[in-house]
């Protein structure tokens, strides 16, 4: 049994053995290839685009799908050598893909005379192939690095677009966002290349495949996870295969340390550097969301347009008709973030220009001065606030000889925000806290 931790992935997977899980996305993206039809993958950083490119291109993978090595060649691109290439270092990479790919196939294939690889070579070669009766698919992964290539004409991707007509050849992209927007180009974006592509999202794991793979690492380790701890874990990282990684590696290093994971104070002590190590990915989604998307992420509400692009970054996830914060880690870094015109403290989001109120993402009816009230706990999260400091935020500076109407006003205040009532903690004979419960 190994001591070795099986949870050291952090960028792609290289190793065929240890890819896990998209199955039906394999399928459904195989099929498609097989037909000649292309097919755009778009997925936020570090969901698996790459890695699951690196496994279409391992024989295993397609050889069910009627797609042997020997009659179809994967060649895989990968866009950032090439994003400030010209025409002619794209074309030596497909040229030397194809015949790498011709070679571990035992397939003779003539490039002609000795000369700079160019769209001529390549199309000779696309022939003798389409003549064999083999198929070409090419795979370009961060494809967005070659679609803003300033190197690269209309011209350019309107030859590839040619490829695909004249022998069939398909191609897999796999980039962040969808085609029409990685460009600022509307000439580039004019190209016909850009119209034939089926757009297909890869997004977070289901919760069996998030459990199956938290199992399927754990098979010849030395430890393994309670039933209790792997909740705790999809709980606090979601179905995210990256985070899934993070809090497994964690969860590893304390169980072969000796450190007791029994109980749910031993597992929230995996929070901290779990978090830690996930902050620098949710810091990158963040700031590349604009401040309507980081509005509509930080009430989980808002325009659909802002919350399918959350959903389609793995931020948001819908269900029962509403959405939700795919996972527990970026609820907290969310509240921790500045948001213009909003109020974030406990499970209270306060939108004062708006007077809208939400807990864990469900919006709340208040009336002003249970508003006025609230808004005021939360922007003095953690103190004390003074009766006086309250009755004026409610009636402003009038005086009214009446001790019990604050106390009224609390007691209607937290029946209107059950279950969260518990937050408002009363400190007698001082004020009123906004405090998580004991």
């Amino acid at each position: 049994m190994s001591t070795d931790n099986p949870f050291y992935h952090r960028g792609a997977i290289r190793n065929a053995a240890d890819f896990y899980g998209r199955t039906a996305e394999i399928s459904q993206i195989l099929g498609l290839l097989r037909n000649g039809q292309s097919v755009s993958l778009i997925g936020p950083r570090r969901i698996g685009k790459s890695s699951l490119l690196m496994h279409l291109c391992r024989p295993q993978a397609r050889q069910r799908h009627n797609l042997p090595a020997d009659r179809a060649f994967f060649v895989m691109i990968d866009c950032q050598e090439l994003g400030g290439s010209p025409p002619e270092e794209v074309y030596e990479a497909l040229q030397t893909g194809l015949m790498d790919a011709a070679d571990d196939a035992g397939v003779s294939l003539d490039a002609g005379p000795s000369q700079p690889a160019s769209y001529r070579t390549l199309d000779r070669l696309l022939r003798q192939l389409s003549q064999k009766d083999i198929a070409v698919v090419v795979l370009l992964d961060e494809f967005e690095l070659l679609a803003g290539n300033e190197h690269l004409t209309p011209y350019f991707f309107a030859r590839l677009r040619g490829l695909t007509t004249k022998y069939g050849l398909a191609y897999l992209t796999a980039s962040q966002r969808p085609l029409f927007a990685l460009t600022a180009s509307e000439e580039i974006l004019s190209s016909p290349f850009f119209n034939i592509f089926v757009t297909l999202p890869l997004g977070l794991f289901t919760p069996e495949e998030a459990h199956g793979l938290l199992a399927d690492r754990l098979a010849d380790a030395s430890v393994q996870f309670t039933p209790a701890l792997r909740d705790y874990l999809l709980h606090l990282v979601g179905t995210h295969p990256f985070f899934l990684h993070i809090a497994g590696y964690h969860a590893f290093q304390t169980l072969i340390q000796g450190q007791p994971l029994t109980t749910v104070v031993h597992f929230a002590q995996l929070d901290g550097p779990i978090e830690v190590e996930a902050g620098s990915h949710l810091g990158y989604l963040w700031q590349n969301l604009t401040p309507i998307e980081q509005y509509a992420l930080a009430i989980a509400d808002g325009p659909i347009d802002s919350l399918r692009l959350l959903e389609q970054q793995c931020l948001l996830e819908q269900k029962d008709g509403r959405y939700h914060y795919a996972n527990d880690i970026l609820r907290r870094f969310v509240r921790r973030q500045e948001v213009a015109g909003l109020i974030q403290a406990g499970p209270f989001v306060i939108d004062q220009q708006r007077h809208q109120v939400w807990a864990n993402g469900q919006e709340i009816s208040l009336t002003t001065s249970q508003f006025n009230i609230l808004a005021r706990l939360c922007e003095l999260e953690g103190q004390v606030v003074p009766g006086n400091d309250l009755e004026t935020a409610v009636w402003g500076d009038v005086l009214v000889n009446d001790p019990d109407r604050l106390k009224t006003l609390i007691k209607r205040l937290r029946r209107a925000i059950t279950p969260y009532d518990v937050w408002i903690i009363s400190e007698r004979g001082v004020g009123y806290a906004l405090r998580p419960p004991e």
